[in-house]
């Protein structure tokens, strides 16, 4: 018996979780982790040092997260090995089972930090205008291979064009990224988790 967590994994009788019944659910609640050596507190208190949190690059474009319902609090200890996240990370297709990574492709590491995002606080959050840009969080569905339950935040301007797709220079995407990462650390993310509601699943499960 393998040590990657199976329920996780996305089924062939599993189809993407709509976008639109997806912002409709209340009391959902996003987990990420933070790799253990990387895990710093200010000031021993519930506030993430800035530095725990990387916000992607243009070329990624997003920030990666798991909802928590069928993903349990601990699923977030395991991991993939680097050098196999090419065949495990890659979006999953619908109709298609998803991949078991081998305990050498994998690994459990219970020293890994981790932290909670409301989705309701990040969805009605009022970001300050930076550079001319109105911005706002959306969350999206994009299950892995490994993992069914992967979604990811990424910052869109008024006109819901990403960030990372604006004629804009280096300089003003790095401020307007920036000026999220510090509201989303301050006023959204939580290190304790008060309670959440897994998302229903009809809103994934294939008719019969």
């Amino acid at each position: 018996m393998g040590i990657y967590p199976k329920h996780i994994l996305p089924y062939s009788q599993y189809h993407f979780i709509e976008q639109d019944k997806l912002l409709t659910q209340s009391g959902l609640v996003l987990i990420r982790h933070i790799e253990s050596d990387k895990v710093q507190w200010i000031d021993n208190s519930n506030v993430l040092h800035p530095d725990c949190i990387q916000i992607q690059s243009d070329h990624l474009r997003d920030l990666s997260n798991n909802l928590l319902g069928v993903f349990k609090v601990d699923d977030i200890f395991y991991g993939i090995n680097k050098e196999y996240r090419h065949s495990y990370c890659e979006l999953w297709e619908e109709d298609t089972m998803g991949l078991i990574p081998a305990d050498n492709e994998c690994f459990k590491d219970e020293n890994r930090g981790f932290y909670f995002i409301p989705i309701d606080n990040l969805l009605k959050c009022d970001l300050p205008e930076v550079g001319e840009q109105k911005c706002h969080f959306m969350i999206f569905h994009t299950p892995t291979k490994c993992n069914f339950w992967h979604i990811s935040i990424r910052l869109l301007n008024c006109e819901n064009k990403e960030i990372s797709s604006l004629d804009l220079n280096d300089k003003k995407k790095k401020r307007i990224w920036k000026s999220a990462r510090d509201f989303l650390i301050a006023d959204i993310i939580s290190r304790e988790l008060k309670s959440y509601t897994a998302i229903p699943d009809y809103l994934y499960l294939k008719s019969s």
